[in-house]
């Protein structure tokens, strides 16, 4: 007898301690979050192959399979070309041109979640923002000065120095993994694509996010 009334008390603690929890749920309609990732800037100009990405991001949760969030996220790449245009650290030779460029992306998107808030929940976003691109190209000679041996010493001469603004629409899919109810980590991938498709911008991001 006594252990039938611990068995039913223990489930009834846990039935309330779930409800609670459900009953908490509810009302947490904002959510923050932030992480960092890869990504792969595309341009018909050159290959700035994979590099990191940093980010953040606000929202508000309507309901568990409807929400908006902003986000502000950031990358970069720096490398050396040949004349020929391709990377020198993939096919080693004499350097022609040194490529920086960092893209800002500030967007806005709805994030539909699939089925139930389980544990484990996917969902796909859709939106579009815009991107502040700087791009800079310095050309590199070589001066060679005896006894010194080829390739000499460089000289440094910026071709391209440009700052531009580029409206563009963002598609992606993803997954939460819930830890609690306000807290899960997050992971996606995530499209960018301007005007000109040929200079679109990928990325695989990881992050936790905080409701509240």
């Amino acid at each position: 007898m006594q252990f039938r009334l611990t068995a039913i008390t223990i489930v009834a603690l846990l039935q309330l301690f779930a409800a609670t929890n459900l009953a908490d749920a509810q009302p947490q309609k904002g959510k923050i979050g932030g992480g960092g990732g890869f990504a792969w800037l595309s341009d018909p100009e050159v290959d700035h192959g994979s590099t990191f990405s940093l980010g953040g991001f606000f929202g508000l949760r309507f309901s568990d399979n409807f929400s908006v969030e902003t986000g502000l996220y950031y990358m970069s790449s720096n490398r050396v070309f040949a004349d020929t245009g391709i990377p020198v650290d993939d096919v080693p030779d004499t350097p022609a041109f040194r490529f920086e460029t960092t893209r800002f992306h500030a967007d806005g998107v709805v994030v539909l979640n699939i089925g139930r808030r389980q544990p484990f929940h996917p969902f796909v976003l859709f939106g579009g923002g815009v991107q502040r691109v700087d791009d800079k190209r310095t050309d590199l000679t070589f001066v060679i000065v005896p006894p010194q041996p080829p390739p000499g010493t460089p000289v440094q001469e910026v071709t391209l120095d440009e700052t531009r603004y580029v409206p563009n629409g963002v598609v992606g899919a993803g997954a939460e993994i819930y830890f609690m109810y306000n807290l899960a980590a997050r992971a996606e991938f995530r499209l960018w694509i301007p005007s000109e498709w040929d200079k679109r911008t990928h990325t695989f991001f990881f992050s936790a996010s905080y409701y509240f």
